[in-house]
């Protein structure tokens, strides 16, 4: 049995040693199944010159390639870039939605926060780990400021240590 290809990558890669890929992996068995029972020689032929079952090869292989659409006419062309900056766009409004229905449970962050921002988000992920562990902390409310520690039950008073005069919250420390 003769099997001529014009692709010389593919047969030195049959007849390598060692392979990585399991395609290769899986065509080596097959060939060895076969030449239990058969002599199987592989022979590289060039890509145009003329030999008849190479060229059905070569218009075979042109023929599975072309890209063919399978559904329902008309079909519309729809770029991977356009469906990419929908999806963007999309996730935009959802978390805006998300970021105004929050009510009351986030006020701190509210207050400070306008909304979703993506050069805030930029610079928020410059910050080392602890940086963003106390400005998340001052955002949020849950630090280690005296009004979360007096909800917790970890502290006696929730008034601010320095001046006394109001709550010891992130706005109060940032903005009085």
């Amino acid at each position: 049995m003769s099997i001529c290809s014009d692709s010389l990558a593919a047969l030195k890669a049959l007849r390598a040693i060692k392979t990585k890929s399991p395609l290769v992996h899986q065509c080596q068995r097959a060939l060895s199944d076969i030449s239990v029972r058969h002599a199987v020689g592989l022979f590289w032929v060039p890509g145009l010159a003329g030999i008849r079952g190479n060229e059905i090869d070569d218009a075979l292989a042109r023929g599975s390639s072309a890209p063919r659409f399978f559904g329902p006419e008309p079909a519309l062309g729809v770029s991977r870039r356009d469906l990419q900056k929908r999806l963007g766009r999309w996730l935009d409004n959802q978390h805006g939605a998300q970021w105004r229905g929050l009510g009351d449970t986030q006020r701190q962050a509210h207050e400070f926060i306008s909304g979703p921002s993506l050069g805030t988000r930029a610079k928020f992920m410059t910050l080392s780990r602890i940086q963003s562990r106390v400005v998340t902390g001052l955002l949020t409310g849950h630090n280690t400021l005296r009004r979360h520690l007096y909800l917790l039950g970890l502290s006696n008073s929730p008034l601010c240590r320095w001046c006394e005069a109001g709550e010891e919250t992130s706005a109060h420390v940032l903005c009085e």
